[in-house]
């Protein structure tokens, strides 16, 4: 059986540079915190046929990064949002397509969300590639079956492997499907401060997962 790619290992070191650093004037937007939202990959491709086609799915990835949200106000988003695509030099591209590995996906969201960052392309998708890198999961995001796990133990678990980051600062989202019992686990959203610490996620973001959901 293939074994599935994971956010672990997968950024070189040019890649490990703190937001505070990189941050740009684009836009005059200055957000203050972030949310790095992870997608389950095999959930996401097994819930929605319109993406099995993509190369995530394709090529069994574990997990992959969906974006790196800025926290705007919503009557700003609009007006910070990119008109212009992503241009990558060929190194970046290649670090990035390991976590991020769908170039139609990494345009769209640049557009809608790197925009309101106030960095550009390069810097967006070098911290994207930095927060990846730094994350540590539970083998069981690595399994090659369905497993059944408790929320409770899945942060304990992430706390662990992450020492810095509070209970609060992780949220997860669940999907009931007819296959099994208990929802899935589709998403995991990891907030940060304007400087790449973990923190407590905003009131707006919240978890919808049960005490049990299946890890797929």
């Amino acid at each position: 059986m293939k074994l599935r790619h994971t956010l672990l290992g997968t950024v070189s070191a040019f890649c490990v540079l703190s937001l505070t650093q990189q941050v740009m004037g684009a836009e005059n937007v200055r957000p203050q915190r972030f949310t790095l939202v992870i997608h389950m990959s095999p959930a996401m491709c097994a819930l929605d046929p319109s993406k099995r086609q993509l190369r995530q799915c394709q090529e069994g990835f574990s997990l992959t990064i969906a974006s790196l949200k800025p926290e705007v106000p919503a009557s700003d988003a609009d007006k910070c949002a990119s008109r212009t695509p992503a241009a990558l030099n060929p190194l970046q591209a290649r670090v990035v397509e390991r976590v991020m590995p769908d170039e139609r996906l990494r345009q769209e969201d640049w557009q809608r969300n790197g925009g309101c960052t106030g960095m550009s392309p390069s810097t967006y998708f070098r911290t994207i590639a930095n927060y990846a890198g730094r994350l540590r999961v539970p083998p069981e995001f690595n399994a090659s079956k369905e497993i059944t796990m408790q929320r409770s133990s899945l942060i304990r678990q992430l706390q662990m492997l992450n020492s810095t980051l509070p209970a609060d600062g992780i949220q997860l989202r669940c999907v009931q499907t007819a296959r099994f019992n208990a929802p899935v686990l589709t998403e995991m959203r990891v907030c940060y401060n304007s400087q790449g610490q973990y923190v407590s996620c905003p009131a707006t973001i919240r978890s919808n997962c049960p005490a049990t959901f299946i890890v797929q």
